[in-house]
């Protein structure tokens, strides 16, 4: 029964996800409230309301979301990679990030850009950089990787947020990064010797 239960909460939980998702994607997420959510949904007010109170915590639960697709891509990365977790490998991975196009993408570079005028989203970003390490770290056998400690670096986190934002707002970015994907690569790269170095922090 109580399978059943938590099964049918999941159900639920993810037709809400889902809702949220088109309706954050169409209005934005300031113009959003919690009614134009529950609306997108079959489910009651109160049937909402009892799995997310407001929609930072559903933006919250979109961007797990996001973490769980970019650590499925990462493993998919490193089935077909065909040397050991290595800088070119490291520096490969955070391109196709900057660069994936997909709707927990454009929710992502929606919830950077929301997190400037909303005091709840900006202190939700120090908790997703957690998560999004741990995530990885149980998620790859190459996430116990010292080398991926330099993904909680302050300086790469905001290049790589600078870029997706890039990607998603500026028209033909995406289009020219992609078209100079090698020489992203090898900023990428500069930074990871110079964080080995210690010269980024």
């Amino acid at each position: 029964m109580e399978k059943k239960k938590e099964k049918i909460g999941q159900i639920r939980r993810r037709e809400i996800l889902e809702a949220a998702k088109k309706v954050f994607l169409r209005k934005g997420f300031a113009d959003t409230v919690m009614e134009d959510i529950i609306q997108e949904t079959s489910l009651s007010r109160g049937g909402v309301y009892y799995y997310y109170i407001n929609k930072v915590d559903i933006m919250h639960d979109l961007m797990k979301q996001g973490i769980d697709y970019r650590v499925g891509q990462m493993k998919a990365f490193m089935a077909a990679y065909s040397g050991r977790m290595d800088q070119m490998a490291i520096a490969e991975m955070m391109v196709d990030k900057i660069l994936d196009r997909s709707d927990l993408m454009s929710l992502y570079a929606m919830y950077l850009q929301a997190q400037k005028t909303n005091q709840e989203l900006r202190a939700l970003f120090p908790v997703l950089v957690q998560e999004n390490f741990q995530a990885v770290s149980a998620g790859m056998k190459e996430g116990e990787d010292p080398a991926f400690q330099m993904m909680t670096s302050r300086f790469l986190i905001a290049f790589i947020n600078t870029m997706i934002l890039g990607c998603e707002t500026l028209e033909g970015a995406r289009d020219s990064f992609l078209r100079n994907r090698s020489f992203l690569v090898e900023i990428l790269m500069a930074f990871i010797k110079a964080y080995e170095n210690g010269k980024v922090d």
